[in-house]
């Protein structure tokens, strides 16, 4: 008996041989991927600079001039939530270890942020609104570096990859979801 008489052992070995093409080797490729997203993240995408400038950097500063904005708006502010609010959301964004509930924060923060700068701007006087308005600006251009990293684009594409079929199951199959894009 020959192998390509038995159809039954044949189509077995075809359907092994699927299996393990489609989750083996496209899990590893999809790690391998999703691996190289997160290293842009976390190093950024020119790792020769002797400063890192990469998206979990710039959320880093981001959230360390929320906190400053919340602590310069309590010295010229009576008690209000959106100090406390804006305090919160920057403390979770600079040190949360979960990439998607920072994400979350972070676009919080970013409504946050505009609101407070509108009653701080009316509660302040001249010298007062100085140091609010640095950090301000800083924020905001944080929020543009992130905005127009080389990150947001490759975990969209990371996204697309996983969206179709057979890359949702293998994803699926494998625990490799969606990343945030912090692209907004």
């Amino acid at each position: 008996m020959r192998f390509s008489e038995n159809r039954k052992l044949a189509f077995a070995v075809l359907v092994v041989c699927v299996v393990v093409s489609i989750f083996g080797l496209g899990g590893l490729g999809l790690a391998r991927e999703r691996g190289k997203v997160l290293t842009v993240y976390d190093r950024g995408a020119d790792t020769s600079l002797a400063t890192r400038h990469s998206v979990d950097a710039y959320l880093d500063s981001a959230g360390e001039n929320a906190t400053l904005m919340a602590s310069e708006a309590g010295l010229h502010m009576d008690a209000s939530p959106l100090i406390d609010n804006v305090a919160q959301l920057g403390q979770k964004v600079a040190t949360e270890a979960d990439t998607n509930a920072r994400f979350e924060a972070y676009e919080a923060l970013k409504t946050a942020v505009d609101q407070l700068y509108d009653a701080m701007y009316k509660a302040a006087k001249g010298d007062d609104f100085k140091n609010f308005k640095v950090a301000y600006d800083n924020f905001w251009e944080n929020v543009n570096m992130i905005k127009y990293d080389e990150y947001p684009k490759l975990a969209a594409a990371y996204n697309g990859l996983i969206s179709g079929i057979p890359g949702s199951l293998v994803a699926t199959v494998t625990g490799q979801g969606a990343l945030a894009t912090f692209g907004g």
